[in-house]
């Protein structure tokens, strides 16, 4: 009875949200203004932006700020809010939170925005969940952009090629890792908050993370609100071991990789074998990116996408 319940209020909420913005549609598609607004779902608000003109693109759960200002004049950017970055989170059962309640997510919003054809991001292991939603939802994407994603994800293959691919690094780089790590140690302490923590350990992850091994990313975490119960669970348990280079993983649209030379978390390596079933994939090697391609080297990032996507 209970699972019942908590069945029809998700399909209400939908529905509602569907309902309650159905006469904003066409408004939505037709106007090339920027606009914001948001999306309640099971108590948790929800927000999205949209700017630009163009494609419409649905970049999923991650920073709009990564892109440069002149994205926007080849895509229609539809950037949406996931639970773990929601600024109005509402806790909930965790343990009934699982990859199809992920879906619903996208899809409630995508419904709300009245988008029907779209091209779909999403960054680091997000561009798998983009790729998978594409997989559920095919009548909906025409393209699949992941930006710095590990092709495979849970596995000894991931956890091999990171392990080699940093071995291999240069020694300078491991060097200021290492000098970062002690220095977190230090500054480790009761009357941080779990946020700020979290934000901490990810700046003096920098020298895996980007291009520019000495760059300070704090005020670029700081900008995000983590929901971290949520955050952990779908790191942890919601998105699955996965290899995107399996059969039951080819999709018949086109999809596009922008993978960073100097990328220490999801190494460029892990693409080095081909998906196979896949005529319609295009890796592209950012020779001075990290983890962030689409933010590290936005010009090129935005030529080789644009000419992607008139090519395809």
């Amino acid at each position: 009875m209970k699972i019942t319940c908590q069945i029809v209020a998700i399909c209400l909420i939908t529905i509602l949200a569907c309902e309650n913005n159905n006469s904003d549609h066409k408004e939505l598609l037709s106007d090339d203004s920027d606009k914001s607004g948001s999306v309640i779902i099971d108590g948790s608000t929800l927000n999205y932006s949209i700017k630009g003109k163009g494609i419409p693109f649905l970049l999923i759960g991650s920073d709009p700020e990564y892109f440069s200002k002149d994205f926007p004049d080849h895509f229609r950017l539809y950037s949406i809010e996931m639970r773990f970055n929601a600024t109005e989170y509402n806790p909930i059962d965790l343990s009934k939170y699982d990859i199809d309640n992920l879906f619903k997510d996208i899809d409630t919003l995508r419904a709300v925005l009245g988008l029907e054809k779209f091209i779909i991001g999403g960054h680091s292991v997000l561009g798998a969940v983009a790729h998978k939603y594409a997989k559920k939802y095919p009548e909906y994407v025409s393209h699949v952009v992941m930006m710095a994603t590990p092709r495979t994800w849970g596995t000894t293959t991931y956890a091999d090629s990171v392990k080699v691919y940093w071995e291999n690094a240069p020694e300078k780089r491991k060097l200021l890792y290492n000098e970062k790590q002690k220095q977190l140690e230090k500054e480790k302490s009761d009357t941080l908050n779990p946020r700020e923590a979290f934000i901490k350990s990810l700046v003096a992850s920098g020298p895996k993370r980007w291009h520019d091994e000495h760059l300070d990313a704090t005020q670029f975490f700081k900008r995000v609100n983590y929901n971290l119960d949520f955050l952990y669970h779908l790191f942890g348990q919601v998105i699955p071991t996965y290899d995107l280079c399996s059969p039951e993983e080819k999709l018949d649209i086109p999809v596009f990789v922008a993978a960073g030379k100097s990328d220490y978390i999801a190494p460029p390596t892990l693409w080095n074998l081909e998906c196979k079933e896949s005529t319609h994939l295009t890796i592209s090697l950012f020779e001075r990116s990290g983890h962030t391609p689409q933010y590290e080297q936005s010009t090129l990032f935005n030529k080789r996408l644009v000419d992607w996507v008139q090519k395809n």
